[in-house]
């Protein structure tokens, strides 16, 4: 009985969340939905096969077996004419429900800048924006995955600038609370990081339009203890930074005439990262990823792309993943992955993916088969172009 109770109850209260806002009922009432948020619940859930009994490579919920990656909630609404905010909470297999995202974004300001501020993923490059259920593979790109974790999305301010030039041209600047795991969690919490990114867009001609952009992300490098190595990740210093840069690519062609029906997206990026001990750099860990997406009907995709990564023996201990491998800790480590995709896409709310991986890490060669259900329920803001 107390199961119908809440199961009614639960039922009750979608209904008065979902129902059409009505001017007289606001008025009899007093009470207005109309700043109500627009609510979505996306599902990622997927099956892996791996050619290795322990996999070389495996990120955010892909493992052997039949699993779900994300579960996310996604909340958007206007706070009023001169704010927008975004919430999302999002839990997997590995961890509890965690605040993914809760930032504002200014719609009006005296000044012309867009300020962006809280907890949210940071612009560095374009790939590190989106969510899970955006990517267009079952993961992320090997050298974002080496150099942020599992992304960079810290408690920060952003402001834009739309720079006033024949072309979009459009400047942030970023100052972040410096948590990455990797790049920065100094010791004492007034050192901060500090991101600036130029992102430019031009249309080719009436079908192609191509962006550039171009990243810098720096900020104080904690010591970091390490249970696993026994001691400091870095020599005893007061003088550690991370200094990390990148260069990203964007190309779209979606002809006139068949835009429903085909279109080609090319993207790139290449990350380069370092420490600075004492003003003395260290190593590098560099990579990049390319990837192509063809449309060739109205809900057939096929897509390709190829990671490449290496790091240098000084930053072993402090890039630890991936966990599973064993190699040569005195010698650079060098990854590649080749991976294809054949999705299918009939409506924006739901998306069936069937990827394959080659990868070899060091000297050891995986394959891994992957099959992905991508599904939205709810009103779900578009996605950045």
């Amino acid at each position: 009985m107390r199961n119908f109770m809440i199961l009614g109850i639960s039922w009750l209260l979608l209904a008065i969340l979902f129902s059409p806002v009505n001017s007289q009922d606001a008025a009899a009432t007093g009470i207005s939905r109309a700043f109500n948020p627009a609510l979505s619940v996306n599902g990622l859930f997927a099956g892996m096969g791996s050619s290795t009994s322990q996999p070389l490579w495996n990120e955010i919920g892909l493992k052997p077996g039949l699993h779900y990656q994300e579960i996310s909630l996604e909340m958007t609404s206007n706070v009023d004419v001169y704010l927008q905010s975004k919430v999302v909470f999002s839990t997997t297999e590995d961890k509890k429900v965690d605040v993914e995202e809760a930032y504002f974004t200014t719609l009006q300001m005296p000044i012309p800048v867009i300020l962006r501020g809280g907890k949210m993923l940071n612009t560095f490059g374009r790939h590190n924006l989106y969510h899970l259920h955006h990517f267009a593979f079952a993961e992320a790109p090997m050298i974002l995955n080496q150099v942020f974790g599992s992304d960079l999305c810290e408690v920060g301010l952003e402001a834009s600038y739309l720079i006033p030039l024949n072309w979009y041209s459009d400047l942030t600047v970023g100052v972040l609370n410096g948590d990455n795991r990797y790049l920065f969690q100094s010791e004492k919490q007034s050192d901060l990081a500090y991101l600036f990114h130029l992102d430019n867009l031009w249309d080719v001609t009436d079908e192609i339009s191509t962006r550039l952009g171009g990243s810098f992300l720096t900020g104080k490098k904690g010591l970091n203890y390490s249970t696993a190595f026994n001691g400091p990740l870095l020599p005893n210093t007061n003088n550690a930074f991370s200094q990390t840069w990148g260069v990203d690519f964007y190309l779209k062609w979606k002809p006139l005439k068949y835009g429903r029906y085909r279109s080609l997206v090319l993207q790139g990026e290449y990350v380069h990262t370092n420490l600075s001990l004492d003003g003395k750099a260290t190593g590098q860990l560099h990579g990049f990823f390319i990837q192509a997406m063809r449309q060739f009907n109205l809900t057939w995709w096929i897509q390709g792309r190829f990671d490449w990564f290496e790091r240098s023996p000084e930053l072993h201990n402090i890039f630890t993943e991936p966990y599973n491998l064993s190699y040569d800790r005195n010698q650079a480590l060098t990854g590649k992955r080749a991976s294809v995709a054949l999705a299918y896409v009939p409506t924006e709310f739901g998306a069936y993916r069937l990827q394959y991986n080659w990868t070899t890490l060091g000297e050891q060669t995986e394959h891994q088969v992957i099959f992905q259900v991508n599904i939205t329920m709810g009103s779900h803001p578009a996605h950045k172009y």
